[in-house]
């Protein structure tokens, strides 16, 4: 995936642009947001780094991954602003245990490169999935914050 580099004041949106790529094409919605905003940089870039740090197909990989994204999905259910972002993290939630009930499985002597391909393209999918609505709420919180400060 190509990514253009935008110039900013802290020169880092663009090494947050490659990324970002993690989460898929949602993720350029907030790049523009994103160079006015040094804090949410930061903290997006934090994020982005401890799941791409952990992009092994290791079931030991996917558990860090996994824990990553629970530590995602607490806080979405936590900023949740209606009844469908709550029953969205909820159900992520229970994706996720079953993942790393998998995961843990896969751990066990016995386990065969196919079984951990395709948990690991599940584990991919929730990443994807989680860390864009992650990245949008993100962008949604410090929209309302500046407005409120406004």
């Amino acid at each position: 995936m190509a990514s253009k580099s935008i110039t900013t004041r802290s020169g880092k949106v663009g090494a947050i642009v490659k990324v970002l790529a993690v989460a898929g094409p949602i993720a350029m919605q907030v790049v523009q947001h994103l160079k006015d905003n040094p804090e949410l940089q930061q903290k997006l870039m934090e994020q982005a780094k401890k799941l791409k740090r952990q992009d092994r197909s290791t079931p030991e990989a996917m558990l860090s991954t996994l824990e990553v994204l629970r530590g995602q999905v607490r806080a979405l259910a936590d900023s949740a602003d209606d009844a469908e972002e709550t029953a969205r993290a909820a159900a992520w939630s229970k994706k996720l245990d079953a993942a790393t009930h998998a995961a843990e499985l896969l751990s066990a002597p016995g386990s065969t490169a196919k079984q951990r391909k395709v948990l690991k393209k599940q584990v991919d999918g929730l990443r994807e999935e989680i860390f864009a609505a992650y990245v949008t709420e993100l962008d949604e919180d410090a929209r309302k914050d500046a407005g409120a400060a406004s």
